[in-house]
C-alpha cells in the first residue's frame, strides 16, 4: 500500500508532459493579461500625471515596475484558465486525450497533474500578495507622491476625528487639529453618559505615554443634567482613558490592497474595539477574504478550464482567448456583485468573498464528470 502511494506522487512521464504543455500558454497568459490591465488601470494614469507634473521617464517606470505585482495577484488566475483551455484543446484536437483514455488513463488522472499545477499557482499568489504586494504599492504610492509633490508622503494629519461607541452608543468623540505622528495638538474631547452629554475637555496637546492618554495645558467642562457647567477645571497635566487604537488608526495611511493579511486583520480588530460597525468593517471584511479567494481563483479556473478545452472545436488559440474573457468577465461581474452583497450585509464578509469560487468550482466538477462519462 505504501509503495503504491509513492508511485501516485511520483511525477510520470504523462505529467511532466501535461505540465509543459500547461506551461506555454500560461506564461503567454501572465504576459497578455498583465500588459491588458497595466495599460488601463495604471499606464494612462501614469502618463497624465507625467504631463501635467513633468513627472521624469525614470520614475514612470519604478512605479511601473512596482506595481507589477498586483497585476501579477490578478493576472495569475485568469493565465490559469487560458493555460487550460489553450492545452486541453491542443491535446483533444490532436486526439491525445483519446489515446490516453484508450491506454486506459483515467480523465481524473490525466487532469491530476494540472490540477496540482493550479494549486501551486493559488500559493505561490497568495504569497506574493503577503510578502510581495503591500511593500511594493507602498514603495510607488510613496515615490509617486514624491515626484508629484517634491517631497515625502507625510506622517503627519490635519482634522483627526475619532469616536467610541458602547453598546452602540456614542461614549466618546475626539478630534485633533493636527497630528505629527506622535502628539495630538488642538485637542477636543467630547464624553457621553447615557447619550447625554456630560464632560468637555480641550487640550493643547495630547500624547500616549504608557497604557494612557496625557492631555496638556487643558480644561476640563463638567456639565449638569440640565446641561450647565457644573464645574470647570484647568489643568496642567491630565490622564484619560481613551483606547490606543486612537494612536494606531491616526499613524494608518495604508489602503488594504497596501497590507497583508495579518496587518489588514488587525486594522479590522483596532476599528471594532474604537466601535467602528456597519459597511465600513463590512468592506475590510470582504476584502481580507479576497486576500485569499482570489488566488483560488486559479484552482476554480483550472476546473472549468479543462473540460471546456476538451469539447469540440475548442482547439483555436484565438477561440480560446476569447471564451477565457467571457469566463473571466462574468466571474468577476458575479464576484463583484457578491461583494456588494457582502457590504451592504446581505450576506456574511467571507460567505460573499468565496461564494463566486464555490460556484465555478461546482460548474467545473459537474463539467469534469460529464466529460469523464
Amino acid at each position: 500500500m505504501k509503495i503504491a502511494s509513492q508511485q501516485w506522487f511520483r511525477p510520470t512521464l504523462m505529467d511532466r508532459y501535461m505540465l509543459s504543455e500547461v506551461l506555454g500558454p500560461f506564461l503567454f497568459g501572465v504576459a497578455s493579461f498583465t500588459g491588458i490591465l497595466t495599460a488601463t488601470s495604471v499606464l494612462f494614469n501614469l502618463i497624465t500625471l507625467m504631463v501635467r507634473f513633468g513627472i521624469p521617464l525614470s520614475t514612470v517606470l519604478q512605479v511601473l515596475a512596482l506595481r507589477m505585482p498586483e497585476m501579477a495577484f490578478y493576472t495569475f488566475p485568469m493565465s490559469m484558465l487560458l493555460a487550460a483551455l489553450l492545452s486541453f484543446g491542443r491535446l483533444s484536437g490532436d486526439s491525445e486525450i483519446i489515446a490516453l483514455r484508450a491506454s486506459g488513463v483515467s480523465l481524473y488522472r490525466i487532469l491530476s497533474p494540472v490540477i496540482v499545477a493550479a494549486l501551486s499557482v493559488s500559493v505561490m499568489t497568495i504569497a506574493l500578495n503577503e510578502f510581495v504586494v503591500p511593500q511594493a504599492d507602498w514603495a510607488a504610492k510613496n515615490l509617486l507622491f514624491e515626484a508629484q509633490h517634491q517631497r515625502k508622503l507625510p506622517t503627519a494629519r490635519d482634522n483627526v476625528f475619532y469616536e467610541e461607541l458602547e453598546d452602540n452608543q456614542l461614549k466618546r468623540f475626539f478630534y485633533a487639529r493636527h497630528f505629527d505622528g506622535e502628539t495630538m495638538r488642538g485637542v477636543l474631547v467630547q464624553e457621553f453618559e447615557k447619550s447625554e452629554l456630560s464632560r468637555i475637555v480641550k487640550a493643547e496637546s495630547a500624547v500616549y505615554e504608557g497604557q494612557s492618554w496625557v492631555f496638556k495645558n487643558g480644561t476640563l467642562y463638567q456639565l449638569a443634567e440640565n446641561g450647565e457647567y457644573k464645574y470647570v477645571v484647568k489643568f496642567e497635566r491630565q490622564v484619560l482613558p481613551i483606547k490606543q487604537a486612537l494612536l494606531t488608526l491616526s499613524r494608518e495611511n495604508r489602503q488594504p490592497m497596501e497590507m497583508n493579511i495579518g496587518e489588514l486583520s488587525a486594522h479590522i480588530k483596532r476599528l471594532e474595539e474604537a466601535g467602528h460597525q456597519g459597511s465600513e468593517i463590512r468592506e475590510l471584511a470582504v476584502q481580507l477574504h479576497q486576500k485569499l479567494s482570489v488566488p483560488f481563483a486559479s484552482l476554480v479556473f483550472a476546473l472549468v478550464g479543462a473540460p471546456l478545452g476538451l469539447r469540440p472545436n475548442r482547439s483555436s488559440g484565438s477561440l480560446g482567448l476569447g471564451l477565457s474573457i467571457l469566463i473571466i468577465f462574468v466571474y468577476y461581474v458575479a464576484m463583484f456583485v457578491f461583494m456588494a452583497f457582502g457590504q451592504s450585509g446581505f450576506l456574511s464578509p467571507a460567505f460573499s468573498a468565496w461564494l463566486p469560487n464555490v460556484l465555478t468550482a461546482f460548474i467545473g466538477c459537474l463539467l469534469i464528470y460529464r466529460a469523464a462519462k
